[in-house]
């Protein structure tokens, strides 16, 4: 069942959370720092409640590539330290790669401290007690990276303040603080927005109007989180056949965020297109295919999560488990998807990369067998490539294979299948790993050794689009 809101929305829950702060401490020397910028409203609300001077701290979340509603950690203004999340350990997220979206986050930092305080430094709380506020507390990493800021400017107390939080997270935060004061900590906790009836977005001018200070006629930045890096549409690719009203879904993201400012892509600067195909078993958007996605996006990579089976073939699939063999249906709609993109020219279609998992990897061979002049490498993530049959003796892209370390029935069919490829191809193998990679550190691991072999690859000049629309109009069918 969904959980029912406990609040009507952040400044109503504010209000209450106020109340919980002066029955608990009743000192004068008291300053409110919001999180901005959604946890601006509830502290409105504290500050007023406790009759006490509001202000901000700049702290931002670090989205995990591909997933940035999930946080890997989180920088705060005036610390260069990163407050680091189990999710990076988990998942496997290079340190290198940490630093690169903290380096974005850092830039999206100095404009709201100078759109919110005229880039005037933090107010002074030497001596003073801080009542940390946002509107929430999932991971925690925010509370901590700002904790960790003002830490070094030597307040007397810090108290976190939020109106609900994470049992299994909370005792993170209350380690780093002088206390910790939170109204609900709800199990299962979902989300934070799970416990608001309105959470409606808070844009800069509501901030603005929040700390009573003078608005700005045009909102500014990204409104999001700088680290994910990619605009995003949802596009339905038609498969000759088909019923009425189905089609190939997917996810198109084009990477365009360069140091927290949206810029406009520059087709000239794309690596080439990544399709990531999945035949069955799991989908587009599992937090694996989003995640190396995202990696890829950040490597200069486009990237497109397709579907091949339609949802009621996926209601079907998932009881039988029958469809997703079927490598002659899921090959000829990986083919089609690639022929699409190019005669539709998508960005980076100049130069496409197949990518599939498990029986997906079986379709993208049979589709670079067929269309070898579109398709400029073929990658395998734990990948049934030997279900390809013939179609391995006609690949002329590169190959690489990925292979869990642990998932050795697969790794022998990888290796026996090699033995009749004639294309330049590698095999590597994470040690450890299951078929799903969902060890600790498995999927980082494949996601860095994808970037890098698609580096040592190199960058062919993109052929010519005329030429290309032209192979790809041609429509063969075996």
């Amino acid at each position: 069942m969904p959980a029912l809101p406990l609040f009507r929305d952040r400044y109503a829950a504010g209000e209450v959370l106020g109340g919980a702060l002066c029955a608990a401490d009743r000192r004068r020397d008291l300053l409110v720092l919001a999180l901005p910028r959604s946890g601006v409203p509830v502290a409105r609300a504290v500050a007023n409640v406790l009759n006490a001077p509001l202000d901000v701290i700049v702290a931002r979340k670090l989205g995990v590539p591909g997933l940035p509603e999930v946080a890997l950690g989180a920088i705060a203004e005036d610390c260069r330290g990163i407050v680091e999340d189990s999710v990076r350990w988990y998942i496997g997220v290079p340190r290198r790669v940490v630093a690169r979206i903290a380096e974005r986050e850092r830039a999206e930092i100095d404009r709201r401290v100078s759109l919110y305080r005229s880039g005037r430094a933090l107010p002074d709380v030497r001596g003073k007690t801080v009542v940390l506020v946002d509107d929430g507390l999932a991971s925690g990493a925010t509370l901590r990276a700002a904790v960790r800021s003002l830490s070094a400017r030597h307040p007397k107390a810090v108290i976190a303040a939020v109106p609900v939080a994470s049992p299994s997270h909370a005792d993170d935060v209350r380690a780093t603080v002088d206390d910790l004061v939170t109204l609900a900590t709800p199990e299962p906790f979902n989300m934070v927005s799970s416990w608001y009836g309105d959470f409606s977005p808070v844009s800069d001018a509501d901030v603005l109007r929040l700390l009573r200070r003078r608005p700005v006629p045009v909102e500014h930045g990204t409104g999001g989180n700088a680290s994910e890096g990619s605009d995003k549409c949802v596009v339905a690719i038609p498969v000759d056949g088909a019923g009425e009203g189905q089609a190939i879904v997917g996810d198109l993201e084009l990477p365009n965020v360069s140091h927290g400012a949206r810029t406009a892509v520059d087709p000239a600067e794309l690596r080439g297109l990544v399709i990531l195909a999945h035949g069955g078993g799991s989908s587009r958007r599992s937090y694996r295919n989003r995640y190396l996605a995202g990696r890829l996006r950040m490597a200069g990579w486009a990237t497109l999560r397709i579907d091949l089976l339609f949802e009621d073939e996926r209601t079907v699939d998932d009881e039988t488990g029958a469809l997703r063999f079927d490598v002659e249906l899921i090959g000829r709609r990986l083919q089609a998807a690639t022929q699409w993109a190019v005669r539709e020219r998508i960005a980076g279609a100049d130069r496409i990369v197949l990518f599939g998992a498990s029986t997906g990897a079986a379709a993208a061979v049979t589709t670079a067998a067929r269309e070898s002049a579109l398709v400029a490498g073929v990658v395998s993530r734990g990948g049934r490539v030997d279900l390809a049959g013939e179609a391995l003796h006609e690949v002329r892209a590169p190959m690489l294979m990925v292979v869990g370390g642990a998932d050795l029935e697969t790794l022998q069919r990888n290796r026996d299948a090699t033995r009749q490829l004639s294309c330049p191809t590698r095999v590597v193998v994470v040690p450890g790993a299951s078929h799903t990679f969902e060890e600790p550190g498995a999927l980082g691991a494949v996601g860095e050794h994808v970037v890098r072999w698609l580096d040592g690859v190199g960058s062919p000049k993109p052929r010519r689009w005329n030429q290309l629309a032209a192979l790809a109009r041609r429509g063969t069918w075996r």
